[in-house]
């Protein structure tokens, strides 16, 4: 009989989500202190995005007939943040100021 941890990949999920985050971060800075903060701030939101990409994918195998209604709140969620992040908007504003 497999044990529990045997059965599984995402006990290596942790492991993973630490080393990237401290490579990730010891490339960008040299001192401890600002590689330490730096890999915890990437493992919150590496963690917030997985956790919420899996939550919105079960969501919507549990409900499929939510697709639509999540298509288009995805589709006016992403015009609206490349227009509040648009270069051109950005260079009207400071423009206008």
């Amino acid at each position: 009989m497999m044990s529990l941890f045997a059965t599984s990949i995402y006990w290596d999920f942790p492991i993973l989500l630490i080393v990237v985050s401290l490579v990730y971060s010891a490339t960008r800075h040299d001192r401890w202190d600002r590689i330490l903060r730096e890999a915890v701030g990437w493992m919150f939101r590496m963690a917030g995005f997985l956790g919420g990409l899996g939550l919105v994918l079960y969501l919507l195998s549990t409900h499929p007939k939510l697709w639509p209604y999540a298509a288009v709140i995805f589709g006016i969620g992403t015009v609206i943040y490349y227009a509040m992040t648009s270069p051109y908007l950005r260079k009207k504003k400071k423009a206008a100021s």
